[in-house]
């Protein structure tokens, strides 16, 4: 398959993916300049941009992006064998290789579709979030079209949970207290990037309260933004969805904003 179209058909698919590419050589190399290899989550790779020590070393590199998330990287490989940032080969060359992490796509995993739901997804649809709305109400997910995603789940929010990971941005924002701590009970040990929950410090606490008689532990309650949303004051959905949006732009950008 040509590398491009490859590499369409996995961002189309939500997967993310590093091209790795040769730029600039000198001396003995495996290939030349313009050489394209894909590199895999799991490890996988399509194309090559010359194999041994030095392409292993490239794969450990661009795997190492998923984790941090790093966008791109530019590295220089010396091809020798002895002396300081060498791989132990033998060609005696450099190489320079351009890393570039793409399709790495945020995920907005929205409980609850309502007025607060809605106003959320119109506002991060300029975000870059492939965006999942989750409720139980089949006319209330009627309202969301396409890129949006729907499930539709059962009245307890037990059933039909969307995938969630490192790269999920978790609302909480359902129709009513119980489902919101039934939804935060089933999600709060998953490793993902972001969760919050709508409610008043009152509720909040019995909340809390009661899912730490459940056995939750304290340290993963904390990391529940809740109440949710940036303190901006907020009155009226579309005001609270906007403190949300607010919240997980700094959680992105890798800023504290409980400061």
């Amino acid at each position: 398959m040509d590398i491009f179209r490859e590499i369409a058909a996995h961002r189309a698919e939500g997967k993310p993916l590093v091209l790795a590419t040769l730029i600039r050589t000198s001396g003995s190399v495996p290939r030349n300049a313009g050489a394209k290899m894909l590199v895999f989550p799991d490890g996988s790779i399509s194309g090559t941009i010359g194999g041994g020590k030095f392409e292993k070393q490239v794969i450990e590199d661009s795997l190492a992006m998923f984790e941090s998330r790093t966008p791109h990287l530019l590295k220089a490989y010396r091809l020798e064998d002895g002396g300081l940032e060498t791989l132990g080969m033998l060609c005696g060359g450099e190489a320079d290789v351009f890393m570039e992490l793409l399709g790495q796509t945020d995920n907005l995993i929205i409980f609850g579709g309502g007025h607060v739901g809605r106003d959320l997804a119109k506002i991060v649809s300029g975000l870059d979030m492939r965006i999942t709305v989750v409720d139980d109400r089949a006319e209330i997910l009627a309202q969301y079209q396409p890129p949006i995603r729907t499930i539709q789940t059962d009245f307890n929010y037990q059933d039909n949970y969307p995938p969630i990971d490192k790269t999920s941005y978790v609302v909480i924002v359902t129709h009513g207290h119980r489902c919101d701590k039934e939804v935060l009970h089933r999600i709060i040990d998953k490793d993902c990037a972001y969760i919050g929950m709508i409610g008043s410090k009152t509720k909040v606490k019995k909340t809390f309260e009661s899912l730490e008689q459940a056995g939750v532990s304290k340290a993963l309650l904390e990391k529940v933004h809740s109440p949710i949303g940036l303190n901006i004051g907020a009155e009226g959905p579309y005001e609270i969805a906007i403190a949300i949006a607010a919240e997980i732009i700094a959680v992105r950008n890798k800023l504290n904003p409980r400061k």
